[in-house]
């Protein structure tokens, strides 16, 4: 009947009204955003004398490393490539985008848990949780990246005009990850073992991603399956962008914009459905 109808479908999700909701909450509570991501950031060097200053440190000796190890060391070559230093800077162009994709995705899928008396009270606004925690993986990133590009200069890399355009996919990419730690999290509230499948599939999905070999080298009947990893279309265009300037096409753009909205989409509305029983959940 009529009536029974519109009820149904008054509570039926529907993508936008999650999208546009999430938003709300996220704008409506950004000063409590921000809070809980410095207090995240400077909960990692609580304590230490120099603070924050190693979210600068760290990437430095990293991107220092790989670069006196695989290219003055091991003297690493890119197939097709004569640069000394690309090897190093393709390493890095993929790994550091994928340590925060990999954090977002495992940190968000136990933080229901990890913060289960701010998920119990009913006014608290779940979504500023995992809000939270791309917050601090975007920010760290971001030095990350920083203080690579600062090296690129150092050394004289040539640095293109394209890069510009970075943030746009390194952006996509994150939105992707927040859509699946969602959506695990969610998932980790009913089946507890979740939480240790996505550390098992992370392990699997890195060596399944060109992050320390190039594709090229891959066996043809393994590249026909690469190119059905999300991963490896990310991975591939910050690699591109760092050591050509290359930009994809934009049917790949288009694709992968479509993926991450698509992965968020599904992260809130498996959110919505379950959200009043995850309290009683945990």
């Amino acid at each position: 009947m009529p009536p029974a109808m519109s009820r149904t479908s008054g509570t039926r999700p529907v993508a936008g009204a999650e999208w546009r909701e999430s938003v709300r909450g996220l704008v409506r509570h950004r000063d409590l955003l921000w809070q809980m991501v410095a207090t995240d950031l400077r909960g990692r060097y609580v304590g230490s004398a120099l603070g924050l200053f190693w979210s600068v440190l760290h990437p430095l000796v990293l991107i220092t490393i790989y670069t006196l190890v695989f290219s003055r060391v091991m003297r690493a070559r890119l197939p097709g490539a004569s640069g000394t230093y690309d090897y190093s800077v393709y390493l890095c162009a993929g790994l550091l985008p994928w340590t925060a994709f990999q954090e977002i995705v495992t940190r968000s899928t136990t933080v229901f848990f990890e913060h289960a008396d701010l998920v119990k009270q009913v006014a608290f606004p779940k979504t500023i949780l995992h809000g939270a925690v791309v917050g601090a993986a975007a920010v760290n990133l971001a030095i990350m990246l920083l203080v690579l590009l600062g090296f690129l200069l150092l050394i004289d890399y040539p640095v293109r005009w394209p890069l510009v355009l970075w943030p746009l996919f390194i952006v996509l990419q994150l939105a992707f990850a927040a859509g699946l730690g969602l959506g695990a999290s969610v998932l980790n509230v009913f089946f507890r073992d979740t939480a240790q499948i996505v550390g098992v599939l992370f392990q699997f999905w890195f060596w399944l991603t060109p992050l320390v070999y190039p594709a090229a080298v891959v066996p043809e009947w393994f590249s026909r399956w690469l190119v059905l990893n999300p991963l490896y279309h990310f991975t591939r265009i910050h690699q591109d962008l760092l050591l050509s300037g290359r930009l994809p096409g934009l049917g790949e753009t288009v694709a992968l914009s479509a993926l991450a909205v698509v992965a968020l989409s599904a992260g809130l509305i498996a959110f919505e459905r379950l959200k009043r029983r995850i309290p009683d959940e945990l």
